[in-house]
């Protein structure tokens, strides 16, 4: 089926090299304004018109703006995805299979988080999908930036639907801020699945051997030249870490794997953030140098973010002798460290302390309040 025959092009929202990518609405909304429109407004105000004539041209009018109104209602617009004429494609025969394959990925899985298919014809190479007027979070850095309970809270249903592609065999090879998607509630809507891999048993493959698996910046470095058939979820979980430190620093790019450098460091760039000390911890199981150290899949992933969204919730603290913690008191001053395992100190507070147990005690450098941990033998694992 032609798409012509049921989707009109409004405007064209880009092209690469396995085709283009157009604004679409349905046919079926009509044409709001005929060529009479003019005449009909005019008919209206006309004095000399009968009250009929000029109730029927307004009944006209009245239509037509709403037809207009809904045609510009950005909940009626689509993507309308269109493969490229074979003498046109780079490779064609490898644009065609990738086709087949992301509309065969959308369909499978649906998932509020999983960009939505809305009509396709594999025979003529073309697919209908949902339109995000905001565009995707590389046109919107700025969110999440320097929020990092929103950023996760938002990120957490993200991973969430890739968590299903992971349990259908599907790694998606190409997460990245241009490839995630904006609605009017800030939800972000994973889309592109042009490069997705069915880790499956017959192996689908939609790229060549060892051709770059993935977008450069975002892929992990242990990825690169090798085979198709070796890319894991591990792929997904080391971009998913990247996402997450880029809606967090609202920078554009990160190299590598060097998200603790001063210059990207999103704990040295937002300090005044009450839980971003939560955020490298995480980032470190995700955006790493060697495989073996990277979460294994996105459902371990999201385990990992509701453990850290039920401390934020709890309205917690990173207990860490690195990590500067506001008062709970007067909420002005810091928590500094007057004992840490010394008997004196501990006697100096009133304390008569015996036995194998230690003490560490802070008090607020602003109002004096106290805390106190104590523990026996081994120190317990926050410390």
């Amino acid at each position: 089926m032609d798409y012509n025959e049921k989707w009109e092009i409004i405007d064209e929202l880009g092209e690469g090299g396995q085709g283009k990518v157009y604004r679409v609405i349905p046919k079926s909304m009509g044409y709001p304004i005929d060529m009479n429109i003019i005449h009909t407004v005019k008919e209206i105000g006309n004095p000399n018109s009968g009250d009929d004539y000029r109730r029927q041209k307004y009944e006209l009018f009245r239509k037509s703006l709403f037809t207009l109104l809904e045609r510009e209602n950005s909940s009626n617009h689509k993507a309308l995805k269109v493969l490229h004429k074979p003498e046109e494609a780079r490779d064609a025969e490898l644009a065609e299979e990738r086709i087949k394959n992301e509309i065969k990925a959308m369909a499978e899985i649906t998932h509020p988080n999983l960009l939505k298919i809305v009509e396709y014809d594999l025979d003529s190479k073309w697919f209908v999908s949902e339109y995000f007027l905001r565009g995707s979070v590389s046109k919107n850095r700025d969110i999440f930036a320097g929020n990092f309970s929103e950023a996760l809270k938002a990120f957490r249903p993200l991973v969430e639907g890739v968590a299903e592609l992971h349990k259908k065999n599907i790694v998606h090879r190409d997460i990245k801020p241009e490839n995630v998607f904006l609605d009017s509630s800030n939800k972000l809507v994973l889309g592109d699945f042009g490069l997705v891999f069915f880790n499956d048993d017959d192996k689908t493959r939609i790229s060549k051997t060892l051709e770059n698996v993935g977008s450069r910046d975002w892929m992990p470095a242990w990825a690169q030249g090798v085979r198709i058939e070796d890319i894991k979820p591990t792929f997904d979980v080391f971009s998913l870490g990247k996402l997450l430190w880029s809606l967090v620093s609202g920078l554009p790019k990160l190299l590598l794997w060097y998200f603790d450098k001063p210059q990207d460091n999103v704990e040295s760039l937002f300090p005044e953030d009450r839980f971003i000390k939560f955020a490298n911890p995480l980032l470190r199981k995700c955006i790493v140098e060697d495989e073996e150290n990277c979460l294994p899949d996105a459902s371990a992933l999201l385990e990992e973010i509701d453990e850290v969204l039920s401390i934020i919730e709890n309205n917690a603290d990173r207990v860490d002798l690195e990590v500067e913690r506001r008062c709970k008191v007067c909420g002005v001053g810091h928590y500094e460290l007057i004992v840490n395992e010394d008997t004196t100190g501990v006697s100096n507070f009133g304390f008569t302390p015996s036995g194998d147990r230690r003490w560490k005690i802070f008090t607020c450098s602003h109002c004096g309040n106290v805390q106190l941990f104590s523990y026996e033998g081994k120190p317990p694992d926050a410390w």
